[in-house]
């Protein structure tokens, strides 16, 4: 199951785990990942794809899919959503470090702190934004 988030350049896809983004997409094959290959780690206890920044089947603007089961509800998913903003901040900045260096800095770090104040207490309850 994918529970979408809608922003003006990007939206924001959380699934139940890797799976969740092949069936949101219908797909099978989406970039080079596969549904067998996550149902394959997942039964190896693994999850596959944490987080994933891309353009999904026929749409013009890009996902930052993250993958609820990856989350661990401590610090460490403050790291991860901070890697995929990165990733969806070179995308949204043509990935012009020369030029945008900073722009596409401040864009990671702002989107994640309001990812951590309007979305995270979503899916872990007893996390508390101060």
């Amino acid at each position: 199951m994918i529970t979408r988030h809608e922003f003006d350049d990007y939206c924001i896809l959380i699934g139940t785990d890797a799976l969740s983004i092949f069936d949101y997409y219908q797909v099978d094959e989406m970039h080079g990942l596969t549904r067998a290959g996550a149902v394959k780690r997942i039964a190896e206890g693994g999850t596959y794809i944490d987080g994933w920044v891309n353009y999904g089947p026929g749409m013009t603007k890009p996902y930052l899919f993250l993958n609820e089961a990856a989350f661990l509800y401590n610090y460490k998913d403050i790291t991860l959503v901070m890697h995929e903003y990165c990733h969806m901040a070179l995308l949204l900045h043509n990935y012009d470090v020369a030029k945008q260096e900073e722009e596409i800095i401040t864009f990671a770090e702002n989107s994640t702190n309001l990812f951590f104040e309007n979305l995270y207490s979503l899916y872990n309850k007893s996390f508390v934004y101060l």
